[in-house]
Order: C-alpha cells, then sequence, then structure tokens
C-alpha cells in the first residue's frame, strides 16, 4: 500500500498523551498513511504501550516503532525516523498533540493542491480552545538586539493567527513537509547545543534560505498540550538549553568573525543572568 504521509511521533516518559494522539490518528485520519514512532529512552511505561501497539497493529507494514536506547533530545531523536520514511510528506507531531477530523488529510490535500509550498503548520489550540501563538518571524541579529533590550523573545502576537497566510517558522510541534525537500536539506540539524530548543527555528532557516515557502493554515487545528515534556525540566536548566540553541543558530548562520562571535556570547550572558532575575523577581 503506498503511503501519502509519514507521521512522525517522538515519544518520552508520558504514555498518556502518546496514547492520545496516536488515537487520534488512528481515529481521525482516512488518507493512507505510516505510523513511526520513536521512543527517546523512556523510563515509565511508555514502553509497554509500545509493545503492545505493535503487536496488537493489523497492518504491520505501516507501523515502525524505534527504541532509542538514550534520550538523544528532538532535533537527533526525530532524524532517526528519516531511513524509514516512505510518504510523500512527512508530518512531525509532538506526542502531546491531539488531531482533529480529517486535520491530517486537509493538510496533504494543501500539499497537493499548492505546488509552491513544501512545508505546511496548522493552528494549535490548547485544550480549552484558545489560540496558541505559534509562528514567528526567523531571528536576526537585528531583532535579537531589540529583543535584548526588552529581555523578551516572543514576537508571536505580532502574527494573526486566525489568517491563512505565509509564515517563516511555525513550531515544529505539528508540521508537514515534502518528504523530498525534508532529506534534501539534511532533516534537522541534531548539533548537540540543538537538544530541545532552536532545532525548529534552524529548520525553517533552512527552508527560507533554499527559497521553500511555509504557509501557516488557521482553518485546520490540532490540540496542543503546550510544554507537556519541557515541564518536566526545572527552569534553570531550560534557559541553559535554550541559551545554547541560540547560541549555536546564531553561529551557524550570522556571526563568522571574531568581534561577532564575542558579542553573541556577551549578550548571551547578559540575557541568561536578567531571565534569571526576572523568573526569580515573578515568584
Amino acid at each position: 500500500m503506498e503511503k501519502i504521509v509519514s507521521i512522525v511521533i517522538l515519544a518520552w516518559n508520558n504514555r498518556e498523551d502518546l496514547e492520545n494522539c496516536v488515537n487520534s490518528v488512528i481515529e481521525k485520519t482516512k488518507i493512507k498513511y505510516q505510523l513511526i514512532i520513536i521512543d527517546n529512552n523512556s523510563q515509565d511505561s511508555t514502553i509497554e504501550y509500545l509493545f503492545d501497539l505493535e503487536k496488537n497493529w493489523n497492518n504491520k507494514n505501516i507501523i515502525k516503532v524505534i527504541y532509542n536506547k538514550e534520550n538523544s533530545g528532538y532535533a537527533r531523536g526525530n532524524n532517526l525516523a528519516i531511513p524509514y520514511i516512505e510518504g510523500k510528506y512527512v508530518l512531525f507531531l509532538n506526542q502531546d498533540i491531539v488531531i482533529t477530523e480529517q486535520s491530517i488529510d486537509k493538510m496533504v490535500s494543501f500539499l497537493e493542491e499548492n505546488l509552491d509550498y513544501n512545508a505546511i503548520a496548522p493552528q494549535l489550540r490548547y485544550p480549552d480552545n484558545r489560540i496558541q501563538m505559534s509562528c514567528r518571524l526567523l531571528p536576526t541579529p537585528k531583532s535579537m538586539i531589540g529583543n535584548y533590550l526588552k529581555l523578551s523573545w516572543d514576537d508571536s502576537k505580532n502574527f494573526d493567527h486566525t489568517k491563512n497566510q505565509e509564515c517563516e517558522q511555525p513550531m515544529a510541534s505539528a508540521i508537514m513537509l515534502n518528504t523530498k525537500v525534508f532529506k534534501e536539506i539534511g532533516g534537522f540539524d541534531d548539533h548537540k547545543d540543538y537538544w530541545l530548543f532552536f532545532n525548529d527555528v534552524d529548520l525553517s532557516k533552512k527552508l527560507q534560505v533554499r527559497n521553500h515557502k511555509t504557509y501557516f493554515l488557521a482553518n485546520i487545528f490540532m490540540y496542543h498540550h503546550h510544554g507537556a515534556s519541557t515541564k518536566k525540566l526545572f527552569n534553570l536548566k531550560k534557559q541553559i538549553y535554550w541559551h545554547k540553541g541560540m547560541i549555536r543558530y546564531f553561529r551557524k548562520w550570522y556571526c563568522h568573525n571574531f568581534l561577532t562571535i564575542f558579542l553573541l556570547y556577551f549578550l548571551s550572558g547578559i540575557s541568561f543572568i536578567g531571565l534569571g532575575l526576572k523568573d526569580f523577581v515573578r515568584k
């Protein structure tokens, strides 16, 4: 059976959310699909669930479970699926996503009918139906300096999440790409400093520099229990991962001499201290 879309879910220590995600795919998707689940060395009952899922799945040709022996992070974990992707399109889903009726089918239809776009993202909503601010402009040195002055990096409020339109950088919690394009750009950059943050920013940047356009579909939505995995990390650790990802992104794309690298680390140090103080004051 030809697979039109390969659905990739990265799992880690959240069996309940993973079950809800998989069940929603099974119940709400009519199009021919392949399901690839990568477990990032879960220590809860996720492994037991995945064993049962494989055992009881009727058509073994459309499910592939990869058991990672270590938690290798978001980018490297998702890249483990690349050799097994058979669909014309690939959809990456966080395990805390619940899809809605035929949302995946509609996304595929959009790409089939709009060949100018090779990546699309749906509107994301919290379980109470509030819209999540999931689309941003790609960060540049100019925008980041402004953000440093405000000690705030969230420009998603400037994007109209109720309107279908092109976007530069959607969250990769739910993003569908043309598989050929995804493989041509080398998948996610799995550098160790992209372990948790900025891997999706980098993916969007790689698409942009190759003139691949991304589209946001406000009329197609999925539910997202935002941050269900990252909430397991205490704030200092998240700040460290975030700054590592940010430094990696700017060193890769913008900072190529001693002065710019020095400024990058200097400003990163200021933001790390500033955000830490800001968090302390809030408490």
